[in-house]
């Protein structure tokens, strides 16, 4: 690990990061992470759970230093994976294929994961906007494939996510912040579903 960032720049966040030891677990360094079973769970062959949950941490909590020095979210992906000791192949320009997969959403579990951590902040609007934003493009690719009858769902998820996002920001309407926002939305992808949404809320599973 080699963060750029001073334990006090990340003193606003949940878990700081510069705080773990490296060769310590994450579940001894933060006790409070032992009450989720599924940041426990192992990502797969070739991915330490330790660097996942650090790469998490900066990456998705609200105030991590690594989103104001990196506003391009593919920069700050490749900055944090490095920062935290993911190995990158330097032949091949690029990390290992595990890790590959899951910078790209490929991992189920890590995906899984990142939701979780995104729920510890109680950020229910985060979380419907995006299962909105799915549902914008899914709509959106069956219009541009001719269904123009689709056009009036697509204008009222757009009017939708419209309002959240509005509601997120505080109704801040700096085009910078609001530009940042769907283009973080949009690279990440926690692979949630407005189905599932439904699921959890019926069966009155706090969201």
């Amino acid at each position: 690990m080699n963060f750029q960032f001073s334990t006090h720049e990340f003193r606003g966040m949940m878990f700081n990061p510069a705080k773990h030891k490296e060769n310590n677990s994450i579940f001894s360094t933060f006790p409070k992470l032992n009450s989720y079973k599924i940041f426990k769970k192992s990502p797969g062959a070739g991915l330490d759970n330790n660097k996942l949950m650090l790469y998490i941490f900066c990456m998705y909590d609200q105030n991590t230093p690594y989103r104001r020095k990196f506003p391009d979210v593919k920069k700050r992906k490749y900055e944090i994976a490095i920062d935290v000791g993911f190995e990158f192949v330097k032949k091949m320009r690029t990390f290992t294929d595990p890790v590959q997969d899951f910078l790209i959403g490929r991992n189920r579990i890590a995906n899984a994961k990142i939701v979780e951590f995104v729920r510890m902040h109680r950020n229910y609007k985060y979380t419907y906007l995006v299962a909105m934003e799915e549902s914008f493009y899914k709509v959106m690719s069956e219009v541009v494939d001719g269904e123009t009858n689709k056009m009036k769902e697509l204008k009222g998820i757009q009017n939708d996510l419209e309002k959240t996002m509005d509601e997120i920001l505080n109704t801040d309407d700096n085009p910078y912040v609001n530009d940042s926002l769907l283009l973080y939305i949009e690279e990440e992808r926690l692979g949630l579903r407005p189905e599932e949404i439904a699921l959890k809320l019926a069966n009155g599973e706090v969201i």
